[in-house]
Order: structure tokens, then C-alpha cells, then sequence
């Protein structure tokens, strides 16, 4: 046999031989064991503690957002995608999960408008959707739909009657109120006016004169009354000692507009009607948004960075709107 054949043979045996020498120190020894994994893989990975909990793990300690978020469309959305693995984040302990700050980047990634993207899924194209504008200011993370399709059931009549003994004292016999310092109610949508009082029954909101009176009326209450002031045609509330410049305002509500209207007149019925109210009552809102003392996430967030002279100025803008559009 010629001599190199006799080499290369040589190569091959000791190749051979260190492959299986390698084998039995690389490969482990349960390899094969039920097939071509290693055997012993499932038990070990049965002992590691899972990475997520799921939101059931949530529930204990975080009830309130849990109900709101297993209410709303996010329910399919874990808690986890967005806060972060629970697996260190101990049941009534100190360490906490990450409150994402950066909501444009992560609530995009489902929500920006893309081709082939599910048609039923919500999506936005970000540079129109208010630019810029972090999407907790206006969602609620935990049930994001701004919802405007509230049931509405009340009756005009029962409500006039309930009105006249509850109500008009402050918010006036026809629904504008005769003091500078509280709403009028007359024109307000029925949407709002059901929301914002169940919140002051609720509890969710808490006002000194509106969370006692509120606490007292049944559900049908509130939908009547709220259907009686919405049926009745809104008027300016006198001015009383207004100050701030309207002008100044004007330029400043264009940061108002996309949720206010131009002119104070909301972009949907569900939100609060701001032409005609009193520049005080106004202003007297938005100092207990900015102070935390009122709850709206958009409107603390609107509110935090005026000045006191911001809020008169866009108080008297308000205030010197007309109303009437809105019927």
C-alpha cells in the first residue's frame, strides 16, 4: 500500500479517536436519552422560577388598575409587556417595576399605522397623532379607549323635578350658575355630566359641596338630572371680577385646541364645554388640576407647567366665548 495512502488512513483513525475521546468529555451524558436533546434539560428547566407571573400576580397589590385594565381593550396586553418580568418584584415588597416614561416608543410598536397590520387594532400615524405628545397625557394606559359611547337613559322631566330641589341653588333654575365661582351645567353634554358625577359618587373625584350631594343620588338620578341640563340651552355665566388677558389667552389655548376646540367648544361630547363658563371657576380648575387635587392624567399633565398668569389669561379667553355653538 503506497505510503501516503497509509498516512491519510493513520489521520483518520486518530481524527476518529479524538472525536469520541471529545464526545465523552463535550457531550452530556443524558444526551439521547429520550431523543436528540438532552434528557436531563426538562428537569432543569422545571427548577427555574419562571421569568413572568402573569397580571393575576398583580391583582393583590395593584386591584384598581387591575379592574381597570382587565375591563378595558389592553386585557389581552400582559402587565408584564410593558412593566417589565415580575420575577424580583416581591408581593408587598419595596422594589418596583419600571413605570415606562416613554410611552410614543412602546405604545407605537402595536399602535403606529403599518402595512398588513390587523385592521381592528387602533393605529395612528405618529406624525399627525399629536406630535411629540407622550400617550399617557390623553390614555389611560391600563384601559386606553377614550370612550364615547356611554349608555345614556335618563329622562328629561324626572331630572327638571330633581334639579330644582338639589341642584339649582348653585347651578342656577335654568342651568347657568349665578356665582362667577361654580359651572353651569345647561348645554353641558349628558356623556359628561353622567361621567363626572358618578366620579364624585365614586369617590374618584372629591369636591367639598359635589361628593356629599353626589353620594345621595341613585343611578337614575344622575342620568336624569344629567339629561335634564343637557337639553337645556347653554348661556355665559356672569363674568364677575374677571381678570387675565384675553388675547394672551387665545394664543395659548392652540395648545388646548385639539381636546377644547378653538374656541372652547369640545372635539367630543364626552369632555367638558369651556365657552361661556365664569373665568374664575375656570381658573379655580385648573389650579386644582395643576395642584393634584382634581384627577384627569391629560389635564395634570396640561396644567402642571402654567403659570398663575397662564391660567387667568386662558380663563378669560374661555369666559369671553360664546356658547351657543355647542347646541
Amino acid at each position: 500500500m503506497p505510503k501516503h495512502v497509509v498516512r491519510l488512513l493513520a489521520l483518520m483513525a486518530i481524527g476518529i479517536v479524538l472525536a469520541l475521546l471529545a464526545r465523552s468529555f463535550l457531550v452530556p451524558e443524558s444526551f439521547g436519552r429520550f431523543g436528540h436533546y438532552r434528557a436531563d434539560s426538562i428537569a432543569e428547566n422545571a427548577a427555574l422560577k419562571p421569568v413572568h407571573r402573569t397580571s393575576s400576580y398583580c391583582l393583590d397589590c395593584h386591584e384598581d388598575e387591575h379592574t381597570k385594565w382587565s375591563a378595558g381593550d389592553h386585557k389581552s396586553v400582559g402587565c408584564e409587556a410593558c412593566h417589565g418580568p415580575a420575577r424580583t418584584h416581591p408581593k408587598g415588597g419595596i422594589k418596583t417595576l419600571p413605570v415606562p416614561k416613554e410611552t410614543i416608543r412602546l405604545c407605537s410598536s402595536c399602535h403606529e399605522q403599518t402595512a398588513g397590520r390587523p385592521a381592528a387594532q387602533p393605529q395612528i400615524v405618529l406624525a399627525e397623532h399629536a406630535p411629540r405628545e407622550e400617550c399617557a397625557g390623553c390614555h389611560n394606559p391600563h384601559s386606553p379607549k377614550i370612550s364615547t359611547d356611554l349608555k345614556l337613559t335618563g329622562n328629561v322631566d324626572d331630572g327638571k323635578r330633581l334639579a330644582a330641589k338639589a341642584c339649582a341653588e348653585c347651578h342656577g333654575t335654568a342651568g347657568v350658575s349665578p356665582n362667577a365661582t361654580w359651572p353651569s351645567l345647561a348645554g353641558l353634554s349628558a356623556d359628561y355630566l353622567v361621567r363626572m358625577t358618578t366620579a364624585y359618587k365614586s369617590g374618584d373625584q372629591q369636591d367639598v359641596a359635589m361628593t356629599p350631594l353626589a353620594k345621595k343620588l341613585s343611578e337614575k338620578d344622575i342620568q336624569d338630572v344629567s339629561a335634564y341640563y343637557a337639553s337645556l340651552t347653554c348661556g355665559n355665566t356672569p363674568a364677575g371680577s374677571r381678570r387675565g388677558d384675553v388675547a394672551a389667552g387665545q394664543s395659548m389655548s392652540k395648545n388646548c385646541a385639539r381636546c377644547h376646540g378653538e374656541t372652547g367648544i369640545p372635539t367630543i361630547r364626552s369632555w367638558p364645554l369651556l365657552a361661556g363658563q365664569a373665568s374664575g371657576y375656570l381658573a379655580n380648575s385648573l389650579k386644582a388640576f395643576r395642584a393634584g387635587l382634581r384627577k384627569n392624567p391629560t389635564m395634570a399633565n396640561a396644567a402642571g407647567s402654567l403659570s398663575d398668569n397662564d391660567i387667568a389669561n386662558l380663563a378669560a379667553f374661555y369666559a369671553a366665548q360664546k356658547c351657543s355653538a355647542a347646541n
